[in-house]
Parts: C-alpha cells; sequence; structure tokens
C-alpha cells in the first residue's frame, strides 16, 4: 500500500507542475502580449527616431512602481509583469517539487532540489 502512496503523490505532482508550466506560460505570455498591444496601439504609428536614446526609469528598482503601473495600463510595467511571471515559473516549480520531497520524507530528492533552489536564488541575488 505504501508504494501506491507514493505513485499517487508522485503523480500528483506531475499533474501539478504540468498544470503550472502550461497554464502559466500562457498567463505569461498573455500578459507580454497584452503589453505589447497596448505599445504597438500608443507608439505603433509613430516614426522612429534612433539618434536620441531616451532611458526610462526601471520599474524592476521599485516593484510597487510596477504595480502602479499596471494599474494604470503601461504598456511597460504590463510586459516587466509577464516577464517576471515567465522567470517565476521555474522557481515554484522547484519549490513545489522540495515541498512534496518533503512530505515524502525522501533526503536524496530533498537534497539535489535543495541544491538547485539554492543556486536559483544565489543566480538572482548575484546578479542584483
Amino acid at each position: 500500500m505504501h508504494l501506491y502512496s507514493n505513485h499517487d503523490s508522485g503523480q500528483q505532482l506531475e499533474n501539478l507542475i504540468s498544470n503550472l508550466l502550461k497554464y502559466g506560460v500562457i498567463v505569461a505570455c498573455s500578459t507580454v502580449l497584452v503589453g505589447g498591444v497596448i505599445y504597438l496601439a500608443q507608439y505603433g504609428l509613430e516614426p522612429v527616431d534612433y539618434r536620441f536614446f531616451e532611458g526610462q526609469p526601471s520599474v524592476l528598482d521599485a516593484p510597487n512602481l510596477m504595480i502602479s503601473g499596471v494599474l494604470a495600463g503601461s504598456y511597460s510595467s504590463i510586459i516587466i509583469l509577464g516577464l517576471l511571471l515567465l522567470i517565476a515559473i521555474p522557481v515554484i516549480r522547484v519549490v513545489l517539487s522540495l515541498l512534496t520531497f518533503v512530505k515524502q520524507r525522501d533526503l536524496t530528492y530533498m537534497g539535489m532540489t535543495l541544491l538547485a533552489l539554492s543556486g536559483l536564488i544565489y543566480s538572482f541575488v548575484s546578479a542584483c
């Protein structure tokens, strides 16, 4: 009976991760698409002038700027939100896997998943 419960739990994890990947990518890409459509609706017919570069404030430096930008309909904030969602999907996948292995008390996979998660966290922190 113990084997079946581990198999059922493994199948549930596979289904959960499959749905996370499937629907997460759809939501993230749709968000980027909405931001792109808003951008094209506002600036799609303007001529491009590459002689001058006009910097934009980074909404990644202040999350409240991104949230208020999304609520205001800012195309750049919406696109960045979609990209952040796309980046978050694999991290959430690793966290879900870790929680499942903790529940199953599988020390080998817990260790490997913790190593992968710490690598992800290190890469995000060192990039800032």
